[in-house]
């Protein structure tokens, strides 16, 4: 059994397992993480072990995933450990964080200021994170965004002051055709395997740079919302977003919110009341990565 300990932002993982494909996984896309002891405090602990008797899993090999005490996938091939491992890392945060408001959205940050890319799924949010967190943007996370409360900025005078984004840089997952898009895009960056057949289809995982990892404990404060959406074949297109109808469809993607009460609905109100809000269609990353040049800061 190889056992990892390692940070992420403010969450400590411990990551257990003998299945090769997980521990090749680890080892390379976790290198640039600060490794923890076992007198260090730890969040998470995370196993992913393998099911059944010798005959079994010679002939199917099959593993679980288990979460301290909780299994949230059941029994699934080996050869998709790898990737449902980062689904575990994730599940974590979603399930456990309540002092926090917790959102399904990409945030990256340039210049100190901070970019949400809020997306259902399939529209290619990860797939154009990716390509910014190697194009100039700083890359927080790929799958969840952050938003303490308690930890607030002021912006404008006399403004109330927004909350920050608290970072957690880590894989960015990477499906179907998105794995050839950021593969033609950017052939040079360090991939996981690729796990096939899923309950998402392919799937490989990218690792940040590791200046990502380094800065991962400086929060910036959200400037921009942007709800991006893949189209085939189309030319850049930015449309502005009214900001009721985006708090309605961002307050959507989110959980946490709600249990905070007032200060919950207040802390996300005033993101939005501070931010730029648009939709944004794209087909060629090279032209979406231009495009995010244009965004202004002031």
């Amino acid at each position: 059994m190889k056992l990892f300990r390692f940070q992420v932002g403010p969450f400590a993982y411990q990551i257990e397992s003998k299945i090769p494909c997980v521990v090749e996984s680890v080892e390379r896309m976790y290198t640039d993480y600060p490794r923890l002891t076992a007198e260090d405090w730890i969040d998470f602990h995370v196993r992913v072990v393998p099911e059944g008797g010798p005959l079994k899993r010679l002939l199917k090999p099959q593993a679980r995933l288990f979460l301290d005490n909780s299994e949230p996938f059941g029994v699934f091939s080996q050869n998709q450990a790898g990737a449902i491992l980062e689904w575990g890392m994730n599940w974590c945060i979603w399930l456990n964080v309540n002092h926090w408001i917790v959102f399904h959205a990409a945030m990256l940050e340039r210049n100190g200021r901070g970019l949400i890319l809020a997306a259902d799924s399939g529209d290619g949010k990860s797939t154009l994170a990716a390509a910014l967190a190697f194009s100039g943007w700083r890359l927080l996370s790929d799958e969840l965004t952050l938003i303490d409360p308690e930890d607030q900025v002021e912006i404008e005078p006399g403004a109330p002051p927004i909350a920050r984004m608290v970072p957690i840089p880590r894989p960015i997952c990477l499906k179907n055709s998105s794995i050839d898009a950021m593969q033609a895009f950017r052939p040079d960056l360090t991939y996981s395997l690729t796990y096939p057949e899923t309950t998402k289809g392919r799937v490989t995982h990218v690792k940040p740079l590791k200046d990502a990892v380094d800065r991962m404990f400086e929060r910036p404060a959200p400037r921009w919302i942007v709800f991006p959406k893949y189209v085939p074949e189309s030319e850049p297109k930015w449309t502005p977003w009214e900001k009721a109808e985006a708090f309605i469809k961002f307050g959507g993607h989110g959980r946490g919110y709600s249990m905070l009460g007032q200060r919950g609905f207040e802390t996300v109100a005033n993101i939005i009341h501070h931010c730029d809000c648009w939709k944004f269609e794209y087909s060629r990353l090279e032209d979406a990565v231009r495009e995010f040049e244009t965004l202004q800061i002031d």
